[in-house]
């Protein structure tokens, strides 16, 4: 049994625009995720990756199909029940300050999963989770005084990852988490990620556009075409030979960092009938 399974996952939004047909953001999605595994989800913006990502953790509800995790069905679970469920399972967004609350300080924000989650605790031990998990992460004790608006990106993102690893879940879906920072800084962020997935032997749902980033980050890769998965496979596998012409597209889109390499681009106007087998 893996971890997380997603089985022909549904779910549409009401259009917009008046007389517009509802958007199918996902076509009957399925997955797994394993233990300790980084599952990367790629696909170009509006494939229905971050639709996915909330709907595994059922901040979105789908209208049909269902994730369950560790044999666990979410979708039938009372608001008390899923509340409990979700001290194993957290989300660090794309966004770092749009996520943060700008009125509590970072002590405040990172202190809330265990004020939810372990209700006991005593202050003074909720107190040295906290500035023992900001330490963690790279920040300084003192930050826990400050107010999300007088960090960087990079130190709100780090927030934002503090306050998700705190009640040392089991999964995490991260949202696109470093694509609003700075190179150097990206390259920080996920050193971070690589370093708590390995402490705390966690999976992880990544959700990107940038083939670089998960090229050096997943066990596996899914891509997303149009609410759909059109092809599964070993990080490596991918890469050497896709199977899909979408996936070709998107790695004949890769910038290399060597400027002398040239990639002959390929478009790709198909549609999702002629999807491949998933492979595991």
């Amino acid at each position: 049994m893996s971890l997380v399974e997603v089985d022909s996952a549904v779910k549409t939004f009401a259009s917009r625009v008046r007389g517009r047909d509802p958007v199918r953001a996902l076509r009957g999605i399925s997955l797994h995720i394993e233990e300790g595994e980084t599952l990367a989800v790629i696909g170009e913006s509006g494939s229905g990756k971050s639709t996915l990502g909330r709907a595994v953790l059922r901040l979105l509800d789908l209208d049909e199909g269902s994730v369950r995790f560790d044999g666990t069905d979410l979708g039938g679970l009372s608001p008390h029940a899923m509340r409990a469920m979700r001290a194993d399972m957290q989300i660090v967004f794309q966004e770092p300050y749009e996520s943060l609350n700008p009125r509590l300080t970072v002590g405040g924000i990172v202190s809330e999963p265990l004020e939810i989650h372990q209700p006991r605790l005593k202050t003074k031990e909720i107190r040295r989770q906290v500035l023992a998990t900001l330490d963690r992460v790279g920040l300084p004790g003192d930050a826990a005084r400050r107010l999300p608006g007088e960090l960087s990106g990079g130190q709100q993102q780090r927030v934002g990852i503090a306050r998700a690893i705190i009640s040392r879940p089991r999964f995490m879906v991260l949202d696109e988490p470093t694509s609003s920072l700075d190179l150097s800084i990206r390259a920080q962020i996920l050193a971070l990620l690589a370093e708590l997935q390995e402490d705390y032997k966690m999976a992880y749902l990544f959700v990107s556009h940038d083939m670089h980033t998960v090229e050096s980050v997943s066990d596996r890769i899914a891509v997303m075409y149009l609410g759909e998965i059109v092809e599964t496979a070993p990080t490596s596998q991918l890469f050497a030979s896709p199977d899909h012409p979408y996936t070709q597209t998107l790695l004949s889109a890769r910038l290399s960092a060597d400027p002398r390499e040239r990639h002959a681009y390929q478009s790709y106007a198909g549609d999702l009938s002629v999807t491949s087998p998933a492979s595991a």
